[in-house]
Parts: C-alpha cells; structure tokens; sequence
C-alpha cells in the first residue's frame, strides 16, 4: 500500500499495523462474527478487528 494515499488522520493506525501484519501469515482464525474477527499470527500476535458503528476498531495483542 501507497503510504501516499494513507489519511494523515489514520497513519499511527496504519504504520502499527504495518508493524505487525506485514510479512506475517496467518495461522488461526480464532473467532469470526457479523462484527469483530480475531487473527492468530504466526508469531503469536493475536489482531482483533472490531465494526462498530461507523469504525472499524483494532487491537493487537503481545505474546506473553
């Protein structure tokens, strides 16, 4: 992704996920609704994205 076309409003987001997403696979989905998802990493990394409203939501969170 163009980081050009990111909103300067969305680019903490952006480059936090880009820290964490990028060049990792995805071994789990670990849960899946009509409004959230979680991610289970190849590094243990757990990303979950919630819809609420009119946002979409995320947290990352480290292995211990």
């Amino acid at each position: 992704m163009n980081k050009g076309i990111v909103s300067n409003l969305l680019l903490e987001d952006y480059n936090l996920l880009v820290k964490y997403l990028e060049g990792n696979t995805i071994r789990k989905i670990l849960d899946c609704t009509e409004t959230h998802i979680a991610l289970l990493l190849e590094n243990d990394i757990i990303i979950k994205f919630l819809h609420f409203e009119d946002e979409i939501i995320f947290d990352v969170e480290l292995p211990r």
